[in-house]
């Protein structure tokens, strides 16, 4: 699997999930903060953060209800 094949994937998730906007926006910052990070490293981290982010956002629901 490519790079880009690995990417789109992952934001297909983000996008089924409902948090792809916080992906591009947390790539935007990274690579504000960090002008030489490699692309594919901005949207592998920042499709890391959001989907834990996305995960324990879930768990917490779940066990309130």
């Amino acid at each position: 699997m490519t790079n880009e094949e690995r990417i789109e994937e992952r934001l297909v998730h983000a996008f089924e999930r409902g948090y792809y906007h916080k992906v591009l926006d947390r790539v935007n910052t990274l690579k504000l903060t960090n002008p030489r990070i490699d692309h594919y490293d901005a949207f592998e981290i920042a499709c890391t953060e959001s989907k834990n982010e996305w995960l324990q956002s879930k768990n917490i629901n779940d066990k309130q209800e």
